[in-house]
């Protein structure tokens, strides 16, 4: 065997064993937390602020919220987060609503007692075993577009109209009605040749929306948005809480034309270099100031949401909101039980991280009554 030869398998033996070493050494100092992507911005800044009693650190995989349920069965997670309804049929007995549960009355004395969780689910009869939910934010789901080279905006200002979609009293698309129309139009096609122009949209809002003595003339004005240039539908992938909020909301299901993408960020990115896009974001992204991206306003009877320019105090309100949950079991084998539990009461309830939620656009949802 020659000198460089033993060189390098020195080197290779020593790379293998330095991986197999850190893999081995990893788990004992981490603890697997992971699912939605949508919640990864807020859990990223919460892990980076927060530390374990023994030190250990929590580590987020950005999966989707369908691998967030699956790998918390699986125990692959420590905790999955989803970003989107819990589905009943996704469980043999539905994770218990701690929301509900323990919650509901939270004092201030409780908050502040970092192992009041801990202690309280101690003493929980029959808790062994059973997988309990938190529901510790509620996000807004904002659509967003690129009408750069189609001339839209000037026919909006033409005729006085505004790009927006109608929601009723639960926050939801009524089916058949006008915007629901609309949407529906830009999201159902299955080929890319059925796409709907900026010219199309334009008529539809102009036909829809226009009080019978102007609906000539702005209909007239719709000629003049560009019909070369197609409303190019974006999405996040197919079982992604974003994807499935859009659905519950909205009523419509995605047809095979729209362009998906894993992430709220992704899509945003693709939306502002590419004109004649339009998709649906977090309010994170939503609320972004963009030179070519705007967002669709939202009316819910007598008051009209703007993400693009509205302040953060005025979209409290907002209408289009999912649920941000962290599901887990309940294991007294899991070594690291106690640590979970100290840390999805802190992220959920305590006031030092307010700020931290407010720098993603989101609130907390477990208070102090």
């Amino acid at each position: 065997m020659n000198k460089k030869f033993f060189l390098v398998m020195v080197i290779v033996v020593g790379a293998i064993v330095g991986l197999w070493s850190w893999t081995l050494a990893a788990p004992n100092n981490s603890i697997s937390i992971g699912g939605s992507a949508s919640v990864q911005p807020l859990l990223k800044k919460l892990t980076d602020k927060y530390k374990t009693e023994d030190g250990k650190k929590f580590v987020y995989s950005a999966t989707g919220s369908g691998a967030g349920v699956t790998n918390v069965k699986e125990g692959v997670y420590d905790i999955g987060f989803i970003s989107k309804d819990i589905k009943k049929d996704d469980w043999e007995k539905e994770p218990i609503n701690e929301n509900e549960a323990l919650f509901s009355n939270l004092s201030k004395q409780a908050i502040n007692d970092k192992k009041w969780y801990s202690n309280n689910l101690a003493m929980t009869p029959g808790v062994e075993g059973t997988y309990r939910s938190i529901e510790f934010a509620r996000d807004s789901i904002v659509f967003v577009y690129n009408d750069k080279g189609t001339g839209f905006d000037e026919f909006l200002r033409k005729s006085n109209l505004e790009f927006k979609f109608e929601v009723d009293e639960n926050g939801k698309f009524v089916k058949e009605g006008k915007s629901y129309k609309i949407l529906n139009a830009i999201y159902k096609p299955d080929s890319q040749n059925d796409l709907i122009s900026w010219n199309d949209l334009a008529k539809l809002i102009a036909n829809e929306f226009s009080l019978p003595e102007t609906k000539e003339a702005n209909l007239s004005l719709a000629e003049e948005v560009s019909n070369k240039v197609k409303v190019t539908p974006y999405s996040s992938t197919s079982g992604s809480g974003t994807r499935t909020s859009f659905s519950n909301l909205t009523g419509i299901e995605p047809g095979n034309a729209v362009k998906e993408y894993g992430a709220n960020g992704t899509i945003y990115s693709q939306i502002e270099k590419s004109p004649g896009s339009i998709g649906f974001v977090s309010m994170l992204y939503g609320s972004a100031n963009s030179s070519t991206v705007k967002s669709v306003k939202i009316g819910k009877g007598e008051k009209t949401w703007d993400p693009s320019n509205d302040s953060s105090q005025e979209l409290v309100d907002y209408p289009l909101t999912r649920p941000f949950i962290a599901i887990y079991k309940y294991d007294k084998n899991n070594k690291d039980l106690n640590s979970m539990l100290d840390f999805l009461f802190w992220m959920a309830s305590s006031p030092e991280v307010e700020k931290i939620y407010a720098s993603v656009g989101l609130i907390q949802s477990v208070q102090a009554k």
